[in-house]
C-alpha cells in the first residue's frame, strides 16, 4: 500500500463553531494526519460574536459553560460575559492554535458533490468581493456554520418606503448616535431584551417595542467575579471544573421539566410559576396580558431577564402587543389602527433556524445523488443521527444539527466537535476512504428522537411557531428532547466505550480491535459491511461486555477488498453477533492516501 497521507478536512463557517473544530481536530489528529482548512464568508473569524454589535450583546448562558471545557479561562470578568469579552477568549484560542494561516476569508459556500467513485466532495465556493468560483477537493466536509447566520426581517408592506434608519439587531449600525432618537424595537427575543435596558437611558431617547407573542423570561442574576475567586479558579486544582460542572447539573436539572410525567410536570409548574411571579413583579400590570404566556414552558426557548422588564417601567419606554400591519415612510402602523412615527427601526427578529441553521443543505448532493435539501423535505423537515450526521452523505458532519441542542450551545458545540474529531482520527487509524449512516439505523433513531420528543413540551399544541420548528411542518428541528446529561451518557458509551466496555469488536483479516469507538463502528479497510444487533432502544442499543455490537455505520475502505463471502466469514468468525451480517464489496474505490 503506497504511505498513507493526509485527510483533507474542509469546515464550512469560521465562527465559533468552526474554531472549536479546528481546535478538536488538531487535538485529535495533528498537522501531521490531517489538512484543516476554514472557510469563511467575512473577513475575520468569530462568526455570531462578530457580528453582535447591538447594546448590550451578551451570553445567555452562564461563561463558564460557554467556553471549551479543554480552554476553560480563569479570568472571566462576569457571570454572564459580554459580546467582547466572548469574542476575545475565542480570538486567543485562534491565536494559541495557530489557526490564522488555516482560514480563507471572504469565500461562500456554494454546493457540495459526493463523489463515489473518488470517495471525496468536491466542494465549490464564490469569492465574495469577485464572485468568481473555485473548487477544492477534500475527504471530509464539516458544516460548521452555526444556527444563528441568517437574519429574518419580516416581510411587512412598506416597509423599503420608511426614510427612516433602519437595520437588522445583529447588524447594529455602530455609527448611529441614539440620543435624541425616536426608536421602534420590533421583537422580544434574546437581542430585543438585551438591547432596550442598555439603552433606554440615553440622553433625550425614546422607545417603543412591538412584541408578538408572550414569553418566559427568568431572571438574569449576574455578577462579578472577585480577585479571590479568579486567583481559585486559576490556581487550586480542579476548582473550576467543579464550579462548571455545578452550573452544567443546576441547568441540565431543569431540562427534568420537560417531560410529562408527573415529576417533570411538578417540577415545570414549580419553574414556571416562579418565572411567571417574577414577571408579575417586575414589570408594570398593564403588559402581564402582553408578556405572560398561557402555554407550558420549554416549548419556546426561555430568554433570561437582564433588566428589560424593569425598563419597561420608565416613563420613555412603551410596548405594543398590536401587530405590525405596514411600515409607512415615518414609522410604523398596527393593526389597532395606531401610528407610531419613530426615526429608527431595529428589527430584533430573531434568524432562520430550522432550514439554514441546522447545517448546509441547499446543493449538498450525497451518494444517492440527491441533495440533502430535497431528502429533508420529503420527511417533512430536517433530520440526521445524533445531531451531527446527515442521510446519505458520507464524510459529512454537521456541528450544529438537527435536534443537536441538548442543554445549550456552549456544552453542544463541545460535545459534537469532541465527536466528530474522534470519527476522522478513526479513520485515519484504520485507513478509510468514508463512513455514512447506515439508513436502517438512521429511520431508527430518528423514530425513537420522535417519540421522545412528542413526550416532552416542545411538542405541546398550545405553543404555536417557535424557532425550534419547522415553519411550515411544525416538525422539530432544533433541540434535543434530552438534556446534557443523556447526551454525555450516549456519547461515552458510543464514542469513549473502550473506556467502559474494551471488548468492542472490528474485523481486519480476521481479528478484533479492541479500541474502537462505537456506535461508528469501523471494520475493516476495505468493502461495506453491515451488522444488524438486536436495538432495544430504536437504534440505541448500548454494548454489553463482549457479547454484542451494534454496527451504526457503513465504512468503505481505501483499497478493493475481498469477496462478500469472505468479509462475511471474516465477520462471523469474529465472535457471537445478536443479529444478522452482511458485505458488499464497492464497485469502484480509489487509491488512496497515494
Amino acid at each position: 500500500m503506497a504511505p498513507q497521507r493526509r485527510i483533507r478536512v474542509a469546515i464550512v463557517g469560521g465562527g465559533i463553531s468552526g474554531i472549536a473544530q479546528a481546535v478538536r481536530l488538531q487535538e485529535a489528529l495533528g498537522d501531521k494526519k490531517a489538512e484543516v482548512t476554514i472557510y469563511e464568508r467575512s473577513n475575520e473569524a468569530g462568526g455570531v460574536w462578530r457580528d453582535s454589535r447591538w447594546a448590550g450583546a451578551a451570553v445567555d448562558v452562564p461563561i463558564h459553560l460557554y467556553c471549551l471545557y479543554s480552554h476553560l479561562n480563569p479570568d472571566f470578568s462576569s457571570h454572564w460575559a459580554g459580546r467582547d469579552e466572548v469574542l476575545a477568549y475565542w480570538k486567543r484560542i485562534v491565536a494559541k492554535h495557530r489557526l490564522g494561516d488555516r482560514f480563507i476569508f471572504k469565500v461562500e459556500f456554494v454546493g457540495s458533490h459526493w463523489d463515489s467513485l473518488s470517495q471525496t466532495h468536491t466542494i465549490t465556493f464564490r469569492r465574495v468581493e469577485s464572485g468568481e468560483t473555485f473548487e477544492v477537493e477534500a475527504d471530509v466536509l464539516i458544516s460548521a456554520t452555526g444556527a444563528l447566520n441568517r437574519p429574518i426581517t419580516p416581510k411587512v408592506p412598506g416597509r423599503d418606503d420608511f426614510r427612516g434608519l433602519q437595520w437588522h439587531s445583529s447588524r447594529w449600525n455602530t455609527d448611529v448616535d441614539l440620543k435624541g432618537k425616536k426608536i421602534a424595537i420590533v421583537g422580544n427575543g434574546s437581542s430585543g431584551i438585551q438591547v432596550i435596558p442598555n439603552i433606554a437611558d440615553l440622553e433625550g431617547i425614546e422607545i417603543v417595542q412591538f412584541v408578538r407573542s408572550p414569553g418566559y423570561f427568568r431572571p438574569k442574576h449576574n455578577f462579578e467575579y472577585s480577585r479571590l475567586q479568579k486567583l481559585v479558579f486559576r490556581y487550586v486544582p480542579f476548582a473550576l471544573r467543579l464550579y462548571r460542572w455545578k452550573i452544567y447539573y443546576d441547568y441540565d436539572y431543569t431540562i427534568l421539566s420537560r417531560g410529562t410525567g408527573t415529576f417533570a410536570s411538578d417540577l415545570r409548574e414549580k419553574l414556571s410559576q416562579g418565572v411567571v411571579d417574577y414577571m408579575k413583579k417586575t414589570m408594570p400590570d398593564e403588559y402581564h396580558n402582553a408578556l405572560i404566556p398561557k402555554y407550558p414552558m420549554h416549548c419556546k426557548r426561555v430568554a433570561y431577564d437582564g433588566g428589560w422588564l424593569a425598563s419597561l417601567n420608565k416613563p420613555n419606554v412603551s410596548l405594543t402587543a398590536s401587530p405590525i400591519t405596514r411600515v409607512t415612510p415615518t414609522g410604523l402602523e398596527t393593526a389597532d389602527g395606531k401610528q407610531y412615527d419613530v426615526d429608527i427601526i431595529v428589527w430584533a427578529t430573531g434568524f432562520e433556524v430550522s432550514e439554514t441553521g441546522v447545517g448546509l443543505n441547499h446543493n449538498v448532493v450525497g451518494e444517492d445523488g440527491k441533495e440533502l435539501r430535497a431528502t429533508w423535505k420529503e420527511r417533512q423537515g430536517a433530520f440526521g443521527y445524533r445531531g451531527i450526521a446527515a442521510p446519505n452523505v458520507p464524510n459529512y458532519f454537521i456541528v450544529l444539527g438537527p435536534n443537536a441542542i441538548a442543554q445549550n450551545w456552549g456544552w453542544t458545540l463541545g460535545h459534537n466537535t469532541e465527536y466528530i474529531a474522534r470519527l476522522i482520527r478513526g479513520m485515519y487509524d484504520r485507513n478509510l476512504c468514508s463512513i455514512v449512516v447506515k439508513a436502517s439505523i438512521m429511520d431508527s433513531y430518528n423514530e425513537f428522537l420522535g417519540n421522545r420528543l412528542a413526550q416532552t413540551s416542545l411538542s405541546s399544541a398550545e405553543c404555536g411557531t417557535s424557532w425550534y420548528k419547522d415553519p411550515i411542518t411544525g416538525k422539530i428541528v432544533a433541540p434535543a428532547p434530552w438534556g446534557a446529561s443523556t447526551s454525555l451518557f450516549f456519547f461515552f458509551f458510543f464514542s469513549s466505550a473502550p473506556l467502559i466496555c474494551p471488548l468492542q469488536i472490528a474485523v481486519e483479516n480476521g481479528k478484533t480491535d479492541p479500541n474502537i469507538l462505537p456506535p461508528f463502528v469501523l471494520p475493516a479497510r476495505s468493502g461495506v459491511v453491515d451488522l444488524y444487533a438486536q436495538d432495544p432502544l430504536g437504534g440505541l442499543a448500548l454494548p454489553t461486555l463482549g457479547r454484542r455490537t451494534l454496527l451504526l455505520f457503513a465504512v468503505v475502505g481505501a483499497e478493493t477488498g475481498p469477496s462478500r463471502g469472505q468479509i462475511a466469514a471474516d465477520v462471523d468468525a469474529v465472535g457471537p453477533l445478536h443479529g444478522l451480517a452482511r458485505a458488499q464489496n464497492p464497485e469502484a474505490t480509489r487509491e488512496a492516501y497515494d
